[in-house]
């Protein structure tokens, strides 16, 4: 029987600490969505992602995240994404045009139901160690309420391991 449960132990113990191992060294990125309201996206409401304090610095490919209904009314989104990675102080803007349909006018991002799903690339940033960077993301459109958009997310995926 203390055989039975010496291998036992072993055949459990000794893979949970190998994923523990692998997972110490996994590149660590950031994935989150901010829900908007029903009723639509206020022109004036801006959606803030704030990162956790960096431990390393790492080059990173950054991704919008657009989830709509199929009863938004447009083609495209229009943003203003902002992020503070190079310095806490200063904010680089950049206005992006998320294409939500194919050339023939239907939604072409992944969905089930009435609900889609498309990414949108941004320009590649570096995040860097101590610093704690902010997205912010803000409707770039002539409605004052924007309906549709269900969710606004930001992905970020480390090219390589941080450097120390």
């Amino acid at each position: 029987m203390a055989c039975l449960t010496h291998s036992l132990k072993k055949t459990i113990l000794l893979p949970a600490i190998i994923l523990l191992a692998a997972a110490c060294h996994a590149p660590e990125g950031y994935h989150a969505f901010r829900t908007l309201p029903d009723e639509g996206w206020k022109r004036d409401d801006t959606l803030y992602f704030s990162l956790p304090r960096q431990t390393g610095t790492r080059p990173c490919r950054a991704t919008l995240e657009i989830r709509h209904r199929g009863d938004y009314p447009y083609c495209s989104l229009w943003l203003l994404v902002s992020h503070n990675t190079a310095d806490s102080l200063t904010f680089r803007t950049d206005t992006v045009e998320c294409m939500l349909v194919d050339k023939h006018g239907h939604f072409d991002g992944a969905g089930i139901n009435d609900l889609y799903q498309k990414s949108f690339p941004l320009p590649d940033i570096t995040l860097h160690e101590g610093s704690a960077p902010t997205f912010k993301i803000a409707p770039f459109m002539k409605d004052r309420l924007l309906e549709g958009i269900s969710d606004v997310g930001i992905r970020l995926t480390p090219t390589q391991h941080p450097t120390e």
